[in-house]
Parts: structure tokens; sequence; C-alpha cells
């Protein structure tokens, strides 16, 4: 069976979190924490409720906890991502937990220097987080302060009423149980009917509810959830299309078909041939599962990589 891909992020004492991920395709999702995100390599959509945008190396997102956002590529992207939770800043900066930014996407064509001012920043933080030295958690403190100093000053943001962010967290909050009890029951029989039942709400305000935080119907979503999953299982198994389909809880094989090739734009069938008639290498193979964390000696290793390739250093804090 496959790893559900709801993220719990564990963090650390500081309350935040970095990691380099291979990433094909993310169903729709929130976290509780601010996210900042570098496209290292590939391009991918990011699709969010108010619209989607496609970004290619070089390019940042920044995400407001409790948004939700999908991910989509046609190849595997690599990402660097940066997850800190507002408590993080809360003891000095109190200010940052009514705080939103407004802009969820830097384009480097649109913003070259502040795309490298914020490469930098998270290329050195990234480098002393996994290196792990005497110092690290101190390092990288700074480093996050001013990471968040330096987009506070340069990208448009506003502050939430205490009110109205109680009510967004509460909201937050919610969809984000509902989306985790969906990932860890999708292979079930799932009805919205079932949720409703299980937040003790009314089914029709569930229903808007549930399309205005995610951006599509509870439906779509499923199918999108268990279309993933049967990808997964087309290119890293052997077993049957009636097999997948089963397992990956759609009641009949028609309806596999019909949201497959909506989905991917070809039949399950097609999509198996097609990659194992690729020429790819077999790390690229891989690869081409949801996403891929890479461990803290790779992600060394890749950094290393790509920060030889582009000069980073001229944008780098002098400490």
């Amino acid at each position: 069976m496959l790893r559900n891909e709801y993220e719990i992020i564990t963090h650390n004492n500081s309350n935040f979190h970095i990691f380099l991920v291979n990433l094909l395709y993310r169903t729709p999702h929130i976290h509780k924490d601010f996210e900042i995100s570098l496209v290292m390599d590939g391009t991918f959509l990011l699709i969010t409720p108010a619209g989607q945008t496609r970004l290619k190396a070089g390019d940042f997102f920044v995400m407001n906890p409790f948004l939700s956002h999908e991910l989509k590529a046609e190849t595997p992207a690599l990402i660097l991502s940066l997850q800190v939770s507002s408590a993080f800043f809360t003891s000095f900066y109190p200010q940052i937990e009514q705080t939103e930014f407004e802009t969820a996407v830097i384009l480097s064509d649109n913003a070259p220097d502040t795309c490298n001012t914020i490469r930098s920043l998270l290329f050195q933080l990234a480098y002393t987080y996994y290196e792990k030295n005497d110092y690290a958690p101190l390092k990288c403190a700074a480093l996050i302060h001013q990471l968040f100093y330096y987009l506070l000053h340069t990208q448009k943001h506003h502050s939430v009423p205490e009110k109205e962010k109680q009510a967004a967290m509460a909201k937050g909050s919610r969809i984000w149980d509902i989306l985790r009890y969906t990932e860890e029951h999708y292979t079930e029989k799932i009805l919205l009917s079932d949720i409703a039942r299980r937040e003790n709400l009314d089914l029709y305000y569930l229903s808007h509810f549930f399309k205005e935080s995610v951006g599509m119907s509870f439906q779509n979503y499923v199918a999108k959830l268990r279309c993933e999953k049967a990808r997964q299982l087309l290119i890293t198994t052997d077993y049957s299309l009636l097999d997948i389909s089963l397992i990956c809880g759609f009641s009949d094989p028609k309806y596999f078909n019909k949201g497959f090739q909506a989905q991917y734009g070809c039949t399950p069938k097609a999509y198996r041939k097609n990659f194992r008639n690729a020429k790819l290498e077999p790390q690229q193979k891989s690869m081409l599962t949801t996403q891929e964390f890479l461990s803290d000696s790779a992600s060394l290793v890749t950094l290393e990589k790509y920060s030889s390739q582009k000069d980073l250093s001229a944008g780098l804090s002098p400490f």
C-alpha cells in the first residue's frame, strides 16, 4: 500500500523545518505554517483557489498558513522549502500572527533582485541546517529572521483583525482535519455526508465550505487523490488494473478509467504502457512518485551542485 501524502510536519524546538523534495504531483493540501519555496529545477503549476501560475527554476512562492494549494509537474521538479510556524516569531514580533502576504508568487523574470536575495538567504539557511554545526540553530534562527524581515519589507502584506484571524484559523484547522481524514480513508467508500456527520455540520454548508477552501468539490478532490495513488501503483507495481482500481477506492473500473483520463489525458492502461516504453534512467523512474524527500546528505550534495551552477555568494549574509 502507498504511504499517505498528507503532511504533518514535525518541527524541532525552533518551530521550523527545511527540506528538499523532488515533486511530480501534490494533491490540494494545507499547512499550519508559513511556507517559502524555491524552484531549483524544472517547472510546475501552483494551483490555489484563486487561480494557477506556472513556476520555473529561480521562482518562489510564499504561502500563508491554512491556504490550500496543489502542485503539478509533467516531470519531477526540485523544490527547496522552508516551513516555519508563526510561533517562531511571536515572543518579539507578535504581529506575525495577524500577518498575511498578498502575493503568493515571486517570478524571477519580474523581480530578479528580490529572487536573488531570497535565494541566497534560503541557500545559506539550508546549508547551515543540513551541516548541523555547533552553532547551527542560532545561525538558522538569524537567517530566518533576516529572510522574513526582507519579505516584510519587499512584499505586499496586510494585518488581519484578531477576530477574523481566529475565525480563519478555526476554518483552516477544520479543513486540515477533513483532508487528513480523507487521506486516511480514500480507499474506502467515503461520502461528503459521512464527513458532515463526523463534523456535525449541515451537508449544504460543508459542500460550499470545502469548495471555497480547496478550490474544487469534495467529489473532485477524492477523485484526484485516488487517481494519483493509482498512477503511482501503475508505474511501481505489476498489479492488474482491476486490483489498482479496487485498492484505490474506485467502486467500478469504468469510473477509474473515466477519472484517470480526465486527470492525466489518457487511460490507465496507456499511461502504464507509455511509462514502460519511455527511455528514462532508473533514477528518473524512481522519482516519478508523488514526492521524494532527499536525505540530509543528499540535500547537501544537491545544494553544492546548484550553488556551483549559480553565483549565490554575492547576496549571502556575511556571518
